[in-house]
Parts: structure tokens; C-alpha cells; sequence
């Protein structure tokens, strides 16, 4: 069955030893050449050794270098994120390249898929990939329909076991949400092709409608180098899924611009490669080299025994540690099983508040205000071991602000928990809990 839920994952902290160069459009500098960049990312933050040593030890571990010369839009919610999204495929020149866990058969989904294909009646190199459990309620007929416009479709994990003999492999599924365009422009984060993103939050849809629709999510527009590190791992799933491509291309891979001054990596986990701990390592490093704030929004809240440690050990320090978790979700199990974990964050000090007006299904955090992280990952085992995954990581003062802001005014529509409500919470609950926990492991 692997590694069980209170296991150490990651081991000694200091796996990776070597600082990676900063990529600049002059290339990879070498040494402290690159210390310039970070100090102006950082501001009179910098002068603090305790965030120096932050940046340092998430750089360490996020295996891709930092690349300079970014632009970075903080998007929340799917009308916004979609907006953005429409418009960068509208003015595609060459390809769209486009990864998502679900495309789902509605009138959203079908609003881009018509998009998609004409793009492609337009010249337009057009190839989607999505995954064969996120899309399970997706007919066959739909993703025909993009095939037939000439937009180059595959299914990353078919349940077949014809198509996927390995049927161990079944379990690594592509939860990735990213889309290219020109090789110059890209998005990630948390959002789905997906009618419930269809109406923001701010439309409270509660418990009553919130499961189909006014998600509460979170995705980023970025344009600048870095968009060629989301462009590799587009290509290697691409390829690995049965599609045809020349990996090679300049057409794919075009001359860096500077798009902006935001400095950036883009850090990843591959679910067929079990040693990969990437993701893991950052999470954990920064949690556990933070000082001042760890500010989390999580929808799918259920880490091991180590990354709970940390988040105690960290308050400890006298660090503010917060999360914003759901109050109601779509996932029941994964749901208890964050929840059986609260007596003890709260015992420990951390502040966790619950989320009611709106599904929860964000994945960020801020930490120290200087580092910043939204991608599609959960804080749980399936995401950190199983999953493919992607995460954008933004060192900078500037937009660690942005993100303290969002978290502050999600406070709003939370509600904080006290340990002596917490306790008087019904046996049914408590049962339901320890239930859940057990299968954490493969939630």
C-alpha cells in the first residue's frame, strides 16, 4: 500500500544542496550574480537574513530555476480567469496547448471547445489533453467533436486497460490545469473547464447551490520565459499520452521577451516517477523555514504527520500560521479527513477558519509575504505522490502582497474555529472523521 499517512516522505531537509542558477534573458548567471534580481523582488525584505534563508531553501528544492523578466496576474474565480483565458486564445498566432483535469460537456466547456476549434479552422495548432477519470463524465461524443474540427485531442490514463495495460498506472492521474498559447503566454492553478466556474463567488451561492456553481478558485496569467518550463511539461505529458510533436521546435519554444519583473518557477511532480518528491520538498522546506506568516488556502487539506509537525513546530517559532479550508465540499471523504486533523492544529495554535458561502476549491498559500504559490496541487498524499501536478511559485514582495490581500478578504466569508466549539461537535462527525482518515493515504 506505500508509504502511510504519518510517514516521513521527504527525509533530511538538506536533499538538495546546491542553489540553482537565476535564468535571465541573458541566460543562467552564475554564483551570486543573480543576487541583484532578488533583492529588488524582495525589498527592504531582503535585508532580513530569516527571508533570505527562506528563498534559498525553497530554491534548493524546487528543482526548476528561478527565470527573470515575468509578468504575473493574480486571477480569482472562473469569470475572470476564463475572460483571460478567452482573450489570449482569440489573438493565438501559432498554438494552443491546453491540459486540464476536467473538460466538462457544458455550456462552458462547449463555449471554449467551439473556440478551440475555430482557432484551428484558422491555422491555429490546436491540442488538448485531459485526463480519463477528471473527464469521466464527459461523452466520448464531445471530445469527437473537437477531433473532427482538426483540433488534436488525447486522453491521458484511459481506464481501458487495452489502452492502459499497466493498470497500476490507473492511479497516477494528470490533475494539471494549463494552457499555452504561442509559447509565450500561460495559465495554471486550481480552475477547471467547468460550469461551476461559470458565476464567481462573490454570487454566495452557499450550500444550497454551491456544489454546481460560484466555485471559489484561483489561476494566474503568466507571460515571460517561464512560460517555456509550463511549455516542457506540457509536452513530455503530450508525448507520453500518444501524441506527436517535435519537441525541438523554436515554433514552441520562441526567443524570451521580458514580459515584466517578476521572478518565478514553475515546480512540479510526475506521478509515474515515485521518487519525485518536488512539490513535497517545497511545501515542507517553506513551512518549516518560515518566520513571520503562513497563510494557507487549501480545498483538499490532508497532509501527513510530518507537514502537521511543521505547521506546529512553525507557530512555535511565534510564526502566524492560518488556513482557510471548506466548510462544504464535493468530496465527503477527503473532507472528514481534513477535518480529523483540527483538534490537534488547534491545540497547536494554528487559526483555521472555514469557508461557507461558496465551494472552496483553491490551492494557494503566502509565506513571509515574499513567497507565494497557486497551482493545482492539494496539501494530501494523492497530490504529493500520486498526481501529476504543477504549481506556480512567485518570489517578490509585490505579488506576496496581492496574495495577503485575497487571503484577507476571504477571511471575510469565513468563520474561525475555537477549540472548545470544536470538541462539542456530534459523535457522527467524530466517527465519520476517524472513517475517513484511514483511506487519507489514497484520498
Amino acid at each position: 500500500m506505500g508509504l502511510p499517512n504519518n510517514s516521513r516522505i521527504f527525509g533530511k531537509h538538506a536533499e538538495h544542496t546546491a542553489l540553482p542558477p537565476m535564468v535571465t534573458l541573458r541566460g543562467s548567471l552564475p554564483g551570486d550574480a543573480g543576487a541583484p534580481l532578488l533583492d529588488s523582488a524582495l525589498g527592504a525584505a531582503g535585508d532580513d537574513p530569516a527571508v533570505q534563508q527562506l528563498v534559498d531553501t525553497v530554491r534548493r528544492n524546487a528543482v526548476a530555476p528561478v527565470v527573470a523578466n515575468n509578468s504575473v496576474q493574480l486571477l480569482v474565480d472562473g469569470p475572470q480567469t476564463f475572460a483571460s483565458i478567452r482573450a489570449a486564445l482569440e489573438g493565438a498566432r501559432h498554438h494552443i496547448h491546453l491540459e486540464t483535469y476536467i473538460f466538462a460537456d457544458d455550456e462552458l466547456g462547449k463555449s471554449i471547445a467551439e473556440l478551440l476549434i475555430r482557432k484551428r479552422q484558422e491555422g491555429v495548432e490546436v491540442r488538448v489533453l485531459y485526463d480519463g477519470i477528471g473527464s469521466l463524465d464527459t461523452p466520448a461524443d464531445f471530445f469527437d467533436h473537437l477531433r473532427e474540427g482538426g483540433v488534436e485531442v488525447h486522453e491521458f490514463r484511459p481506464l481501458n486497460p487495452v489502452k492502459t495495460p499497466l493498470i497500476w498506472k490507473i492511479n497516477n492521474r494528470d490533475h494539471r490545469k494549463i494552457v499555452i498559447v504561442d509559447g509565450r503566454i500561460g495559465f495554471t492553478g486550481g480552475i477547471n473547464i467547468s460550469g461551476a466556474y461559470s458565476r464567481g463567488s462573490a454570487s454566495h451561492p452557499g450550500r444550497e447551490r454551491g456544489l454546481q456553481e460560484g466555485w471559489r478558485d484561483t489561476h494566474v496569467r503568466i507571460e515571460g520565459p517561464v512560460v517555456r518550463q509550463l511549455q516542457a511539461l506540457f509536452l513530455s505529458t503530450w508525448t507520453r499520452a500518444g501524441g506527436k510533436i517535435d519537441e525541438n521546435s523554436t515554433d514552441y519554444f520562441p526567443e524570451p521577451a521580458a514580459a515584466g519583473n517578476q521572478l518565478v518557477s514553475i515546480v512540479a511532480n510526475d506521478g509515474d516517477h515515485p521518487t519525485d518528491r518536488t512539490l513535497y520538498a517545497t511545501y515542507l522546506t517553506a513551512i518549516s523555514s518560515a518566520s513571520r506568516r503562513i497563510w494557507i488556502t487549501q480545498a483538499y487539506f490532508a497532509p501527513n504527520e510530518e507537514v502537521l509537525a511543521a505547521l506546529i513546530a512553525a507557530v512555535q517559532r511565534k510564526v502566524d500560521v492560518r488556513l482557510i479550508v471548506p466548510g462544504f465540499t464535493d468530496s465527503g471523504l477527503i473532507f472528514h479527513a481534513s477535518r480529523a486533523s483540527y483538534d490537534r492544529l488547534l491545540r497547536g495554535g494554528i487559526r483555521i477558519y472555514e469557508q461557507d458561502d461558496a465551494l472552496l476549491h483553491a490551492k494557494t498559500a503566502v509565506i513571509d509575504q515574499v513567497l507565494s504559490v497557486v497551482g493545482s496541487a492539494n496539501l494530501d498524499m494523492r497530490s504529493f505522490l500520486h498526481n501529476n501536478e504543477v504549481n506556480a511559485l512567485v518570489i517578490g514582495r509585490d505579488f506576496g502582497g496581492k496574495m495577503e490581500a485575497l487571503f484577507q478578504r476571504d477571511l471575510n466569508n469565513t468563520r474561525e474555529l475555537d477549540l472548545k466549539s470544536w470538541r462539542k461537535r456530534p459523535l457522527t462527525e467524530r466517527m465519520k472523521e476517524f472513517g475517513s482518515k484511514l483511506f487519507g493515504y489514497w484520498l
